[in-house]
């Protein structure tokens, strides 16, 4: 279905311009701009037209449910949201709430994803919207009610040409992964393990890491979430050091990196359970101190994504056995 692109915001051609400033979120409540003081009752009523647009686009294009696409979660998800992650699928009623939970910082950010209309709350208050046909004309509704439209593109809904993983993660691939443990532990007489990156959502509250031989994936797979992105990486190359000098081993793993921007790099204990408790310097970020890293004395450090090993990717399958999912092949954001 072709659907058009349009950005819609509280903001007029000078604010955009910057001539005049302007508040850009909701900690600005208190705060003067232009001679004004944001009350917490003028950014309710800006939110609630944020919300109404939605819902009349909504509305106009037929779109009822939402599948949430590029989740990010940097805290736990509000109690009544439930679990979030890629793929899920939510109704008209959940998308606004958390379209509004995202302004206010209290629900994760998504872009909500249907056949009729795609909506997306971006930074300083623009409101990204694909919509069809027969929903341009509420956007006179939409801009009488005090907001701007910007833009008109005529985009495909399937204009992303990137590969995506379509692959299961069922029991054939969990053996695959253990056939090439046993490939390595045969060929360098010892037992080899693999790192299992699990990721249901961006963000670092949106993955978990275990590093198992072959006889731990079974558990590993019984605990996986539905929809979640599985890069199982056999034999990777970690490197053991000291808590002393994990700064020189973290710098070492990034000049061994051949791209510009180097990877990043995840910080685990080596003594601990199977899942990881890891922290991930991010290649352009300072190494955590000493109160962020891991707990004990001896620690693993590791590129990622981790250039010469073998990797192998699946998507869990949802409980009635559909993938809505989708993840980019090879993603490590």
């Amino acid at each position: 279905m072709k659907l058009r692109s349009f950005v819609l915001c509280k903001y007029d051609e000078a604010a955009r311009r910057g001539d005049i400033a302007d508040w850009t979120d909701h900690s600005d409540i208190g705060a003067c701009f232009d001679g004004r003081i944001l009350t917490a009752e003028e950014y309710q009523r800006t939110e609630d037209r944020y919300i109404a647009a939605a819902d009349i686009l909504a509305r106009a294009a037929g779109a009822s449910h939402f599948v949430l696409r590029n989740v990010f979660l940097h805290g736990p998800p509000p109690a009544w949201l439930g679990e979030v992650y890629e793929g899920r699928i939510v109704d008209k009623t959940s998308a606004l709430r958390m379209l509004r939970g995202h302004m206010s910082g209290d629900a994760p950010a998504a872009w909500f994803e249907s056949e009729e209309m795609c909506v997306m709350m971006g930074f300083d208050f623009y409101m990204h919207v694909r919509i069809p046909e027969r929903a341009l004309v509420s956007l006179d509704e939409i801009e009488e009610m005090g907001l701007f439209v910007l833009g008109d593109q005529e985009q495909d809904d399937d204009e992303d040409e990137e590969a995506h993983v379509s692959r299961r993660a069922d029991d054939e691939f969990w053996a695959e992964v253990a056939e090439g443990l046993g490939v390595r532990s045969s060929a360098q007489q010892q037992v080899a393990r693999t790192l299992v990156v699990e990721r249901w959502a961006g963000g670092n509250r949106g993955r978990r890491l275990w590093l198992v031989t072959a006889d731990d994936l079974s558990s590993v797979a019984a605990s996986v979430k539905r929809q979640a992105l599985i890069s199982a990486f056999v034999d990777p190359e970690i490197h053991a050091t000291s808590r002393d000098e994990v700064a020189h081993a973290v710098e070492a793993a990034r000049r061994a990196h051949s791209d510009d921007d180097g990877p990043d790099v995840v910080i685990f204990p080596l003594a601990g359970d199977k899942e990881l408790r890891t922290v991930t310097v991010e290649w352009d970020d300072p190494l955590p101190d000493e109160r962020e890293l891991p707990p004990g004395q001896e620690l693993g450090v590791f590129p990622w994504p981790a250039e010469d090993a073998v990797c192998l990717e699946a998507v869990v399958p949802g409980d009635d056995g559909r993938l809505t999912a989708r993840w980019v092949a090879s993603s490590t954001s």
